[in-house]
């Protein structure tokens, strides 16, 4: 099976917020700033993520740049 990356800026979270809820991910912030874990939700303004040490992080949908994460696919 291979990877695709799929790449989801801005103005497209709150459209795709039930395909990237419960990913295992990458949130790019506007400043460069990069949190890795898995999302855990989205609402109109935040959006929760968990690190790989568990820490919770709620972030400003305003502040992000991008969400990244790997999707598998059949090729």
């Amino acid at each position: 099976m291979g990877k695709r990356q799929v790449r989801i800026f801005r103005k497209d979270i709150l459209l795709k917020k039930t395909e990237i809820e419960g990913v295992t991910g990458h949130v790019i912030m506007a400043d460069h700033v990069v949190h890795s874990g898995q999302i855990l939700a989205v609402s109109d303004s935040q959006l929760a993520l968990r690190d790989p040490r568990f820490n919770k992080h709620i972030l400003e949908i305003g502040t992000i740049e991008e969400v990244v994460y790997d999707k598998e696919t059949d090729y």
